[in-house]
This record gives structure tokens, sequence and C-alpha cells, in this order.
């Protein structure tokens, strides 16, 4: 009988290597490991810590995957019947100071029962989000008109998705300033303007597999309901199929305002994650 055994690596090409057959067969289901692993390729990351990237193996086969960002908490792909255990035993004993976990509800439960049972103390859901595909595309309408953030944006891009991770009670990014700068500088973010001034922020991830999640999403609070929101969301999702690129995101479960916005101009949910604290 062949046992199942968990391999890590700081590699993020060997990593995509071993793993890209895997990744291949559901690139949206993975979308947050692969963009993990073309940030690091592609010195988008930030944090002084390592990414570290772990592979579930049967046999020859890949089983699994998982991931921990720089400094930030844990993510879990898919993975095989069985292996969740495994998986946290190995990262338990790779991070020990990991903050928390995020996943499919079913192998995050799992993996925080025995992460607790391995170090201690309990867990505790924070937030739940809902992964989105782009069907057919509805463009709405709203005054204004999008264009690319430039280096004298940066600033205020950073600070745009600091609030919004602030709001929505999840952790920091980790997102240096010098990191945003390097996004900006590659055309993934943008700003929606009305009357000559910023009044929301939307970016995209690097492409990856075909796909790009759209994220951060945000509009300051003295500006919504006016679908700022809405049309940049839609003008990045339609410029990222004009270069035959799929699009995804993620929303809060908890946040209907969002959730509604997405579906009305054509994302279509696929499934649901959640993120557990530890302590």
């Amino acid at each position: 009988m062949i046992v199942m055994k968990v391999e890590t690596t700081t590699d993020a090409a060997e990593f995509r290597s071993r793993t890209d057959a895997f990744l291949g067969r559901d690139p949206l289901r993975h979308t947050v490991i692969t963009t993990g692993i073309a940030n690091t390729l592609g010195d988008f990351d930030s944090g002084d810590e390592p990414t570290h990237f772990l592979s579930v193996h049967d046999g020859d086969a890949v089983v699994g995957v998982a991931m921990r960002g720089g400094g930030r908490d844990m993510y879990l792909g898919e993975l095989a019947g069985g292996s969740v255990g495994l998986v946290a035993e190995a990262l338990a004993e790779l991070i020990p100071d990991a903050g928390g976990v995020e996943g499919a509800i079913d192998d995050v439960l799992g993996f925080g029962e025995r992460w607790c049972a391995l170090r201690g103390g309990g867990f505790h859901p924070t937030y739940a989000t809902r992964l989105y595909r782009l069907g057919t595309l509805r463009t709405p309408d709203a005054a204004g008109s999008p264009r690319r953030a430039a280096g004298s944006d940066v600033e205020l891009c950073a600070r745009w998705s600091d609030a919004m991770r602030a709001e929505s009670g999840m952790r920091p990014q980790g997102w240096t300033r010098e990191v945003v700068a390097k996004r900006v500088a590659a055309g993934r973010w943008w700003l929606w303007e009305r009357d000559g001034r910023p009044v929301c922020v939307a970016a995209h991830h690097v492409p990856a597999l075909g796909w790009a999640r759209i994220g951060p999403v945000y509009t300051p609070p003295a500006e919504r309901g006016h679908g700022y929101a809405s049309m940049l969301t839609a003008h990045v999702a339609r410029t990222l199929r004009a270069d035959g690129i799929d699009a995804c995101l993620f929303a809060e479960t908890a946040n209907p305002t969002s959730n509604k916005i997405y579906r009305a101009i054509g994302f279509e949910a696929v499934r649901e994650f959640v993120h557990y604290e530890f302590g």
C-alpha cells in the first residue's frame, strides 16, 4: 500500500514544475495558489518571510496543495481525502507561528482540529468568502470614467486597500508600498474618477493559467451608492476578457451589497471558503 507523503519548498519554480498538471485541472479552484506562485516568481510579493508551498503525493501523483504566503495565513487548495491531518502536521512543524488558515469549509475544520491538537489552544471563524467566475458581462452605468493608476496614486491605492481589509475584519495583507508600486507599474490597478477625483479603486492579480482574480475593490464610505464599484469592476473584467483572460473574484458572504453587484454585472458563484483564526 502506498502511503501519502507531504513535500514542502520555498522554491516557487520547483513547486510549479511539481504541481502544474494538478493545478491545471482546476485553475479557478486554485487561483490563490497559482497567483502566489506567479507573484513569487515575478517579485510581486512582500514580506521578510519566504512563501512556503506544500504538495501531497500518492505515489507519483500529486493529490493536494497548500501554501503560506510570506508572513500571512495558510491557504488550503484541493486536498485528497485523508490528507488534511498530514498537511496540518507538516505546517505545524514548519511554521508553528501561523495565525490562521483559509480553505474549503470541511478541510479547514479538519485542519483546525488537528492543528490545535498539536499546538494547543482553539480556533474560531473570522470571515467567509464566495468565489465567483465571470459569465455574461453586463455593464451598468455610473457617472465618471476609469483610468489606470499611476505612480502618484500608489499611496492612495495602498491606503484604500488597507481600509478595505480593516472594514472586513481581515488580517493586513502585508503589502508594502513598494509592492503596490510594482503592481501599479505593471498596469494592474485602476481608479474610477468623477469630476477629476478618484472615488473607487479596483485591481487584478497577475494572470495565471488563463485566469486573473480581481481584487481589491474598494469605495470609501462617503462615495458609496453611485455604482462606481460596479462600473470599475466591469471595466477591469472587460479589459481582461479583451486580452483572452477569464476573470474571477472573491466576495465576503456577509456583505450582501458586494455579492449583489457582482451578480448583477454577470459574475456567477462557484464555491465558498472560510477563514479560521487560532487562539
